[in-house]
């Protein structure tokens, strides 16, 4: 049974309205914010997680979510890292169809998810629509609508509309991941550290993880209900799975970017996870830019070279090229990001 407000008229709206809201300059939260406002007038849902994603790690970098609970949150972390499923937003970044439902991915079958089985009991949904937002090749964001039984599943034109919109709101995800950060607050000198248990809640942590914590805008241990950031429990999760530290990105309130990394302890029984979180260092703060820029491969070599301080003549011969052509790739870069020299190109890369 399709909404009644869902026909192919509304849907031409919504497609609309959200292509609207996606050229215009708005920071990454209020664009989800304002983006999930118009889809689910169209697309009713009861919760749902639109979150940010880092395109080399696929971790997701930030969310906004609606009537998801801290252990909705931590099991779907461990769903999507450690548990053999369908329908992963790694999937739905490769290329092919980018988004669709629980039941469409599970042949009509999702009680065979162990997804539906262990994580959407948690805040009371049967029925999910996931889509991934990808704009050359890469994604940039990732949306999961859920229902409850009182509502009937997603249908195929719910799907239409979020595949039609994968590449102008992965375009506009892009673009702001290269806002400059709205305040500069100054953390702390030290690393914070998490332990977390083998449910991904936290046991403990330093002073210096607490001070972290307002960056990202909850605070650890305020409460016996205060959950994780679900951009801190999937690289926790990923970290529980791995021999190596995983690593991820994470984008504070503030904009600035901050590394994240999970290791599980040595130890007889369930081993705890160690998680730390300190500022990005410049060079993969870069690494994310040149993406968000929309640079080509050889832009981001002529970048990576200039950011070393190589004029141009050193420039055309580490890279075989004549300096002609890293002039007319420099030309180009300025113009994507809004700079007019280098001395200014490379603060902006760099933040400085």
């Amino acid at each position: 049974m399709r909404h009644p407000a869902n026909t192919p008229v509304a849907r031409r709206e919504a497609v609309r309205d959200v292509e609207a809201l996606c050229r215009l300059d708005l920071g990454s939260r209020e664009l989800r914010r304002r983006v999930t406002e118009r889809l689910t007038r169209l697309v009713p849902a009861d919760s749902h997680c639109f979150g940010t994603v880092d395109p080399e790690t696929l971790l997701i970098t930030d969310d906004v979510s609606v009537n998801l609970t801290p252990e909705a949150a931590a099991a779907a972390a461990h769903n999507e890292y450690l548990v053999d499923d369908v329908l992963k937003f790694a999937a739905l970044a490769r290329p092919g169809p980018s988004a669709d439902t629980l039941a469409a991915a599970t042949g009509g079958d999702p009680r065979s998810s162990p997804r539906y089985r262990h994580v959407l009991p948690l805040i009371d949904a049967r029925h999910e629509l996931r889509a991934g937002f990808v704009v050359d090749g890469r994604c940039w964001g990732a949306l999961a609508l859920f229902r409850g039984g009182a509502r009937p599943d997603f249908d195929p034109a719910d799907v239409a509309v979020l595949r039609r919109l994968s590449a102008p709101v992965g375009a506009a995800l892009r673009r702001a991941a290269h806002r400059a950060p709205v305040e500069a607050v100054p953390g702390p000198d030290e690393a914070g550290v998490l332990l977390l248990d083998e449910e991904l809640r936290p046991l403990s942590q330093n002073p210096a993880a607490k001070l972290w914590w307002d960056e990202l805008g909850s605070a650890v241990g305020a409460s016996p209900g205060a959950g994780l950031p679900i951009a801190v429990l999937e690289v926790a999760a990923r970290g529980r799975g791995a021999t190596l530290p995983a690593y991820g990105r994470i984008r504070g309130r503030s904009g600035r970017w901050l590394s994240v990394r999970a290791a599980p302890l040595g130890g007889a029984g369930p081993a705890p996870a160690a998680v730390t979180l300190h500022p990005a260092p410049a060079a993969e703060v870069a690494e994310v830019l040149q993406l968000a820029y929309g640079l080509t491969p050889r832009e981001r070599e002529v970048l990576a070279k200039v950011v070393a301080g190589l004029p141009s003549r050193e420039v055309a011969r580490d890279l075989h090229l004549t300096t002609g052509t890293v002039r007319d790739h420099l030309r180009s870069v300025f113009a994507k990001t809004g700079t007019h020299s280098r001395t200014e190109l490379v603060a902006r890369i760099l933040g400085l």
